[in-house]
């Protein structure tokens, strides 16, 4: 079996969102939209709210004295998220371990669903934090809809 045509017939959001629709060929995209399974039509906006560090943990606990708030995010960066951002990992922009901690709100985000629904004042937002516990980056996550 040739595989668009494994593609096509298989058709679970799973196989679909594993492979990145911006990446099939138009023929599989036409396939798969006319049974039923639609690409991503949102997208998602991360914000560095801010940056901690804890000194009295570092003395204690770590074994380089230079460390400081985390080098590779910034207070206010922002990264604008689509289906082929998301499956690339930002190519490379986004620390590991934030992205640990994020994905999964993030891919909600970009499938269109609640983020906080109950929790948050805007169900379509959240905030989360890397999981550094000495030097912590929180992060605002915002479904995007277009």
């Amino acid at each position: 079996m040739k595989r668009r045509d494994f593609i096509a017939k298989s058709v679970g959001a799973g196989v679909v969102a594993g492979m990145g629709f911006s990446l099939l060929s138009q023929e599989t995209k036409a396939n798969i939209v006319e049974k039923g399974v639609k690409p991503i039509k949102h997208k998602c906006k991360i914000t560095v709210l801010r940056r901690e560090f804890f000194e009295d943990l570092k003395e204690q606990y770590l074994a380089n004295p230079n460390v400081g708030k985390c080098e590779v995010c910034k207070d206010g960066q922002e990264w604008l998220i689509d289906e082929n951002e998301y499956y690339h990992m930002l190519n490379g922009t986004f620390c590991a371990q934030a992205w640990s901690a994020v994905n999964k709100f993030v891919y909600a985000a970009l499938q269109g669903g609640s983020l906080e629904r109950g929790w948050t004042k805007d169900e379509n937002m959240t905030v989360v934090s890397c999981s550094s516990g000495i030097r912590p980056v929180f992060f605002k996550i915002e479904r995007i809809d277009e």
